[in-house]
């Protein structure tokens, strides 16, 4: 009985340790989320990269819906990634360069 008894609290304190473990990860992602946009805002400033919006109308995407934009770093150069729906429902892919927003790519499926 007291070894049952034993192994329950071991049980119950290590499922609050990891609780208690996973509240204090999650509760300090939306601190590095604002670095991100603290680090684009800077890029933007500095004249590094061009707004999203500035992209959008330069690649004429104003009639599609944007479902991800993602700026990325690939090969030392920063690029932007945009999946969008088309009139007709149809989901493409295609990248951008950050800095000038001409087309890396022909629009994909995805």
């Amino acid at each position: 009985m007291f070894k049952n008894r034993k192994n329950y609290i071991l049980r119950t304190l290590v499922a609050t340790m990891l609780m208690a473990g996973l509240i204090v990860f999650y509760s300090w992602l939306p601190v590095f989320a604002s670095d991100d946009h603290d680090e684009v805002r800077d890029l933007k400033n500095r004249g590094e990269i061009i707004a999203l919006y500035e992209l959008i109308n330069k690649a004429g995407l104003t009639e599609v819906k944007i479902l991800e934009a993602e700026l990325e770093r690939e090969h030392g150069k920063l690029v932007y990634e945009l999946e969008f729906l088309d009139a007709e429902g149809r989901v493409f892919e295609q990248y951008f360069d950050a800095m000038t927003g001409d087309p890396l790519t022909e629009p994909r499926r995805d």
